[in-house]
């Protein structure tokens, strides 16, 4: 066997539908499992997935750090707040005391001047 000679086609004419359907229907036909088109399938999704990570990681990282610099806010307005919501409150439980304790003192004096008399 000689393998240096040309390989000439012998075509007949312009190929008809039948010839177009021998062609095709291996191509058609084929396992997409196995073989080059889903390495290569594979290689563009890893392509885009790796495209899209280092602007995920960022957006990402921004909403960690300014979750966490909103924690600190939130946290030193609690620190901040404290004293003063406790002296307002001990302030107000003062109040009513006094304001309890006139009312049922003047009460206390009615009653007592109102006795037999």
């Amino acid at each position: 066997m000689h393998t240096t000679e040309p390989i000439t086609f012998t075509a007949s004419g312009p190929p008809t539908l039948g010839d177009a359907a021998v062609e095709i229907v291996p191509l058609i036909s084929t396992v997409a499992v196995a073989g080059p088109p889903v390495l290569l399938a594979w290689a563009g999704t890893v392509l885009f997935a790796l495209l899209l990570a280092g602007p995920f990681a960022l957006i990402v990282t921004l909403v960690v750090v300014l979750a966490a610099a909103a924690g600190l806010v939130m946290l030193a307005g609690a620190i901040l707040a404290t004293p003063y919501l406790l002296i307002r409150h001990f302030r107000l439980r003062l109040a009513e005391r006094r304001h309890a304790s006139r009312t049922s003192r003047a009460a206390f004096v009615t009653v007592a001047t109102d006795g037999p008399s």
